[in-house]
Formats: structure tokens, sequence, C-alpha cells
């Protein structure tokens, strides 16, 4: 089926500001709907005119339209599937004729799985490309979407900005850091959670801590061996209760986790809530959020003022934002018994999880506020507009 690329705008004839096309995952809103959500809530619209083009409807699509933001589904074909050989080329076609006729000055992808497009329809219209990389890859990865043919490659944190220059040997140039954010009005420290939060309301968890994991179900976030730490942990301590946040991606996965549950004696300490659309009442409930795999929720969890044990995702010197023993907690040996260790201690010291979400808070109160992320994109724009970048490398400041 032919997208349907058939939008056209008002023009606001006195307007001097650039138009930047978005190409992004539709659908329910997770870490990277959320990221440019926040960017377009702060755009300056007096400089920037959002259009945004998303693969599927959804809660997404209608958050922007509650927005007012110019926006369509994108029915495009799998790039690298071979039944889409031939429609590829057209729906790549159909998107560099919207960008010349509605006028666009930048494409920006927030998905590297659709870099084809965004180089595609950015050199046949003449334009600069921003392209988001949101965790690490390797050189094969980086050479299969062509990353390093974007005008600019923006990674969300320092721990992917030293992945993409020396696994993926992206040019160092250029890579520009723009750490995700967090909206302290929405995502707010435990203090504010009534009752002990929605989760403990809800599964009727007692006086136990309550410890989360947040993310997609599938094999990338670790779930299966957040579990396997939770045994460990409830095999010497009865003080916790431990949850499982987010949609089912993978269904064998998820079947696989259940069965290990099961076979273990864990169903009545280990939950599953599903997708939740409530997630800053969700975090803000945690008593400890434990991540494998990294990701904006770390941040969220922080704002809240919810200690992070994170491990296995980074080294400490990748770390920007988790501070061991200072902010939060960073296990680096890839081992069960490494993060039972410091997990154990982390539910057992009421101290210690005190002083560190407070810390943590503060911290991010200071560093991850959404506003900033509006501001380095938009300076971003700035500099590759005025310099009239055409899918060059963006020379770093000094």
């Amino acid at each position: 089926m032919e997208p349907s690329l058939d939008i056209h705008l008002k023009r606001e004839v006195s307007s001097p500001n650039h138009k930047i096309l978005y190409l992004s995952r539709g659908g329910y809103i997770s870490g990277a709907q959320r990221q440019l959500l926040y960017l377009l809530q702060g755009l300056d619209r007096n400089r920037f005119t959002p259009l945004v083009l998303c693969t599927e409807g959804g809660p997404f699509l209608e958050k922007l339209k509650d927005m007012r933001i110019a926006c369509k589904p994108w029915d495009c074909a799998r790039w690298r599937k071979l039944k889409s050989l031939f429609s590829r080329y057209r729906d790549a076609a159909n998107l560099t004729k919207l960008a010349r006729s509605e006028g666009v000055s930048l494409v920006h992808c927030s998905d590297f799985q659709f870099s084809e497009y965004m180089l595609r329809s950015a050199r046949g219209a003449g334009l600069p490309s921003v392209l988001h990389v949101r965790a690490p890859i390797d050189r094969r990865t980086a050479r299969k979407y062509r990353c390093d043919e974007a005008t600019v490659v923006v990674a969300i944190s320092h721990r992917v900005e030293l992945r993409l220059a020396q696994q993926a040997r992206i040019p160092q140039d250029k890579i520009v850091l723009i750490h995700d954010a967090v909206d302290p009005d929405q995502f707010k420290p435990r203090a504010s959670c009534d009752n002990g939060g929605v989760l403990r309301q809800q599964y009727h968890t007692g006086d136990t801590l309550l410890v989360g994991i947040v993310g997609r179900v599938e094999p990338a976030k670790e779930q299966l061996n957040f579990v396997r730490i939770a045994r460990e942990v409830l095999r010497e301590t009865s003080k916790a209760t431990f949850f499982l946040v987010g949609e089912i991606k993978n269904p064998s996965y998820h079947s696989q986790i259940v069965e290990y549950i099961r076979r273990n004696g864990l169903s009545e300490r280990v939950h599953f809530t599903g997708r939740r659309e409530d997630m800053p009442q969700v975090m803000a409930g945690l008593d400890v959020l434990v991540s494998l795999s990294g990701g904006s929720v770390l941040y969220e969890a922080m704002m809240c003022e919810v200690p992070v044990v994170n491990a296995w995702s980074r080294r400490p010197e990748e770390s920007y934002c988790i501070r061991h023993n200072e902010t939060g907690f960073l296990v680096s040996e890839r081992s069960i018994e490494s993060v039972r260790k410091v997990l154990l201690e982390v539910i057992t010291d009421a101290s210690l999880r005190k002083r560190i979400g407070h810390d943590a808070g503060v911290w991010a109160r200071k560093h991850l506020a959404h506003s900033t992320l509006v501001e380095s994109t938009q300076d971003l724009y700035d500099r590759l507009l005025s310099e009239g970048v055409r899918n060059q490398p963006l020379q770093r400041d000094g």
C-alpha cells in the first residue's frame, strides 16, 4: 500500500521559521516517544514548525494531535525486508516529495532503523539530517544502517557517545551528546506519592519494599535475569516484593519468565504489571529500581528520588548520572551474585536508600530537566541551518 503522505499545512506567511520533519515510531508512548514529546512540547514555534510522521496510530499519535502538531501515520515499507525491494524506493521517493512540497528545512529521525528513509529524503531534498541513536551499537550495525552518513548523530548518553566513537567508529566530529531528560512536573519525589503508591495499594504488598524493573518485556531488557536475582534475594530476606513493569513485546520470552517464576515458587513475590499509563505514579511508588539495560527510566527514577541499581549496561567511566554510592549504584561485573549483594544491601539499609535517593533527586533536577534537552536540540538546529550544512560533518566547538 502506498504510504499516505498528503500532508499540507496552512502556511503562516509572516513566519520565517524552519519546518522540521520528524520520523518516529508510533503506537504506545515508550522511552523514545516520550523524549520526542518533551522536545515537541518545548520547541519554539516562532523558530521551528514540527511535522511528524509515525509508523502507526495509537496513544503517541493521539497525543501529538492533542498538542496540535501536524502529524500522520506513516505506512512505510520495512527497508531491509526482501518483499519491500521495490516499494521501499517508492516510499522514499514519496517522502522526498513531501519534504520538498512542505518546505522542510531538516529531517530528524528518532530511530536508526529508519535511517535509510532519512538519508534518501534529506539528500533528495538537499537537507541536513539528524539521527538519534538510543543504545550502543557496533560497527556492523552502524554500517548496516549507514549511521555515519547522517549529518549529525545524536547520542542520548555518555555511554552511547563513547561506544559510537570507539566501537561503531562513527567520526567524532559527527557525534553530538544530548542527554535524555525528564519532566520534573510529572515525575515527582516519592514523598508526594499517596498511601505508599499505586502498586502497593493494588497488589497489597504490606510493609515489604517494592523493587521494580521497567521496560518492554523482551530479551534485551533482561527481565529473566531480574527474576533470577529476585530469587536469590528472597532466599535471604522476606522484606521485598518484585515487579516487572512493561508491555509484553516477546510472548515466548514472557512465557519463559512465567515458567521460571512458577517453577521456583515466586508467584507471591514477583508480579507482572503489564503496560502502565500511570508511570509517574508507578515510579514514585517504588522503593528501588533495578536496570540491567540502561534507558531513560534511570533518569525518571532519580527524579522521583528512587535509588537505582544499574547493572551490566555500562562501565563506571561511561556513567554520567549514576555515580556509585553517590547518586545510585553501579554493578559492572556481569553476574547474578554481584547484583544480589548490592541489592540486598540497599533493601536492608533504610538510611542508605534515603541518602542515595535524595542526592539522586537533587542531581536529576539540576541536570536532567527536559528544558535542557529542548535548548540543546534547538541550538543544534540553529547551527546546522545557519551554516547551511548538507550531510557534512558538524565541527565541534573548541
